[in-house]
């Protein structure tokens, strides 16, 4: 039997077959018919630096910015065209077409992101045409392609090991076998990384092993595959992924002052934090063609996600006066406190658990049918989506006594639950539906996208019982000219939501939390010429959003975990660039060099005030203040030298400073108050170098340089303080391909 080519589409160099319908954008060449702005990461991207962080993958994709907070791209904090980047909560994250955070609803900043490293392709979509995704639409979606069914016996295992303990192996194989019964295919993966991390914790009197700030890794994953021989062709799709991940990482950072001095030194209180979670998640496809033209593709998939991140929360300083307990932010800048949190002084610190369960389950079905009415060619699209998600709290503290020479006397061990006993629940049925509509040169694309949303709110210690139901949508449409195979113009109008967890939602009267909702337009064209190894992108954005949503206390040591707050109306408007170029494919070289640019430039502001009563991150901006962590200049310029069986690559990357607060302070002070989330960021350039030889058809031997002119900078001031990314690092390895 024939794949039918409307539905699958087979990857020739790497012998893989890739369902086309929960391809979000498909391939490099697909881009060209998209009338907005998308973008594709392939696999070479993500392994020609040995990338797992996926900050550094995403900064070359103009209109995104992400905040570093752990330097190894654990906590990503991902902005689409001016979103809050807080913990990527605005932008939908997907898995091979299937929500991934593990409550996109209910807390959609959950501290997981899919490890960059063990993907095949990362797709962006930015711009009109998302409205086919939720549940947030006013910033985009990134969806990660997991390892694909080969189409053939393929075996891939690459190794590498590296500086600060780096150890890193990503092995999968698979096959595609033809039975009397139709066709049969699975691939096998396994994913592990480990390493000692680049900061080194205080010593103190009693603690002197305080370089391991890594983490550990493990991420197996099976994807089985069926086609039987009917007469109707079908694909079912099965797929089970694990991930165990432990970190040693703090919220706390340091002090600008003591930061400049020592950039990756953590301070001795954090020695006790640690983050723990596990993941299992999975879904089953299939896919059938019902005639030649109409297709419909169901997915049934849930997943459980724990996580506890044991993390210092709280100060109480001791100065001969009395006792005064502070957010960490504050206790940094009190004398007392800093020498309590450093190890030299006395006093008492807590801890807090934050231990919390997930878990989510859904099925879904798209319908894409084509049909020719007159002179227009309609490719149609309508879907549902039944989703269920929940958080559950359950939270407790840990209290540490320190004396003057930094030992610690006493330990108590609060009651379980007393530090955060509350469940959050949503269920939501979406409608989704666009046209695609060809007459000649011209392309349109309406569509339209409506939740129905039942969110509850229940806290166990106040016995507080809160629910809400309520309905949002969004509806956009793009329009296309193509002047030739190689030129287009495309324009784009766009309203997105982003609904708030049921804490928010669920308040009432003034203290309720709204949907964020938004107004998009988007002007841009291309020009695509292979012949000539040429391509380029201008895009111009415009984004008003009437109430942003913000997270309020990210950072506030609180244990009553994360809260969300209307900031209010902001814009964010900007040009996005891309070329890249090939002088070698005219020109005929014996070497190839391939060269590419990506550039942004940002204006976003608060178009009102914010007041005192905001979280530290907004509160006090005035009207025409930038938003925090949205660079106004942001690029990124790359080259490689391929010559017979030997490639070099050079990347290089420019983040522009930013604010780390609203009021848009310079200085760590929240008015007369130190605090040290306040202040700016450092810009900075870094450089990356790779050098590959393939030593034969199997084996190909890499280093990998990362940060090589070993810059040092001040990359966030959240959660606590400012921290540093990560320094100098190098890499070695062998992969092998069969």
């Amino acid at each position: 039997m024939l794949w039918p080519q409307s539905a699958l589409a087979i990857d020739e160099k790497e012998k893989t077959l890739v369902l086309k319908q929960v391809e979000v954008v498909g391939t490099k060449d697909d881009i060209k018919d998209i009338a907005a702005s998308a973008h594709l990461i392939e696999t070479q991207d993500i392994l020609k630096h040995s990338y797992d962080n996926i900050d550094r993958l995403l900064r070359k994709i103009p209109g995104v910015y992400t905040r570093e907070e752990d330097g190894q791209g654990l906590f990503p904090n991902i902005s689409i065209r001016g979103v809050d980047p807080g913990r990527s909560a605005k932008v939908t994250i997907m898995e091979d077409g299937v929500l991934m955070a593990p409550a996109p609803y209910s807390a959609p900043s959950a501290y997981y992101s899919p490890t960059a490293g063990r993907m095949s392709a990362i797709e962006i979509l930015k711009g009109s045409s998302q409205v086919r995704y939720g549940p947030h639409t006013t910033g985009g979606v990134i969806n990660y392609r997991a390892t694909e069914i080969p189409q053939m016996q393929s075996m891939f295992s690459r190794t590498l090991m590296g500086s600060y303990g780096e150890i890193r192996n990503h092995t999968y194989f698979g096959d595609t076998l033809s039975t009397g019964s139709g066709r049969f295919g699975y691939v096998i993966e396994n994913y592990y990384r480990e390493n000692n991390g680049f900061r080194e914790i205080q010593p103190t009197g009693d603690f002197r092993n305080g370089d391991n700030t890594g983490l550990q890794n493990l991420e197996p994953m099976i994807k089985l595959m069926f086609e039987p021989g009917s007469s109707t062709y079908q694909r079912f799709e099965f797929k089970f992924g694990y991930t165990n991940r432990e970190a040693n990482e703090s919220y706390l950072g340091q002090p600008e002052a003591d930061f400049r001095n020592n950039p990756f030194r953590r301070l001795a209180a954090s020695r006790f934090d640690l983050y723990d979670t596990e993941q299992y998640r999975t879904h089953i496809r299939h896919f059938i063609e019902l005639t030649p033209k109409t297709n419909l593709v169901t997915t049934a998939y849930g997943s459980t996600f724990w996580r506890n991140w044991a993390k210092l929360g709280r100060c109480t300083d001791t100065d001969g006066t009395g006792t005064t307990a502070l957010g960490l932010s504050q206790c940094m800048k009190d004398p007392d406190g800093n020498a309590l949190l450093q190890g030299q002084g006395p006093g008492e610190w807590r801890l807090t658990n934050n231990n919390r369960n997930y878990y989510m389950y859904g099925v879904e079905s798209q319908l894409t049918h084509m049909k020719d009415l007159g002179a227009t060619q309609h490719t149609f699209h309508a879907g549902v989506r039944y989703h269920y998600d929940q958080i559950r709290r359950f939270q407790w503290h840990e209290f540490y006594n320190q004396d003057a020479n930094g030992f610690i006397n006493s330990q108590a061990v609060g009651p379980k639950g007393g530090a955060g006993n509350r469940r959050q629940k949503t269920t939501a049925l979406a409608f989704n539906v666009d046209d695609q509509i060809r007459w000649g040169s011209w392309t349109f694309k309406p569509g339209a996208r409506y939740e129905q949303l039942w969110q509850k709110f229940e806290n166990f210690d106040s016995g507080d019982s809160r629910d809400r139901t309520y309905g949002v949508w969004a509806a956009g449409g793009s329009l296309d000219y193509r002047f030739n195979e190689s030129t287009n113009v495309f324009a784009g109008i766009h309203r997105g939501f982003s609904v708030p967890g049921p804490s928010g939602a669920t308040k009432v009267g003034s203290e309720q939390i709204e949907e964020e909702t938004s107004i998009g337009y988007e002007l841009g064209t291309r020009y695509n010429r292979p012949d000539l190894g040429f391509r380029t992108e201008v895009i111009g954005f415009w984004t008003d959003f009437d109430n942003l949503i913000g997270i309020s206390n990210l950072g506030a040591g609180g244990g009553g975990g994360t809260e969300v707050e209307d900031v209010g109306e902001v814009r964010t408007r900007g040009i996005e660039f891309m070329v890249e170029y090939d002088p070698s494919v005219v020109g005929q070289w014996s070497v190839r060099n391939p060269w590419y640019f990506t550039a942004t430039y940002t204006d976003a502001e608060f178009r009102h005030a914010t007041g005192p009563n905001s979280s530290a991150v907004f509160k006090n901006a005035a009207k025409g203040n930038e938003l925090p962590y949205i660079p106004e200049i942001q690029f990124a310029v790359g080259s490689a030298l391929i010559w017979q069986d030997w490639t070099l690559s050079v990347d290089g990357q420019y983040i522009d400073s930013t604010f780390g607060t609203g009021d848009n302070s310079t200085n760590e002070l929240d008015g007369a108050t130190g605090d040290v989330r306040f202040g700016k960021t450092d810009s900075v350039f870094l450089l990356d170098l790779s050098l590959a030889h393939q030593l034969n058809e199997h084996v190909n031997l890499f280093t990998n340089f990362r940060n090589v002119t070993d810059a040092t900078y001040l990359a966030g001031r959240l959660p606590e303080g400012p921290r540093a990314g990560a320094p100098f690092q190098m890499f070695g390895g062998i992969e092998i391909t069969y």
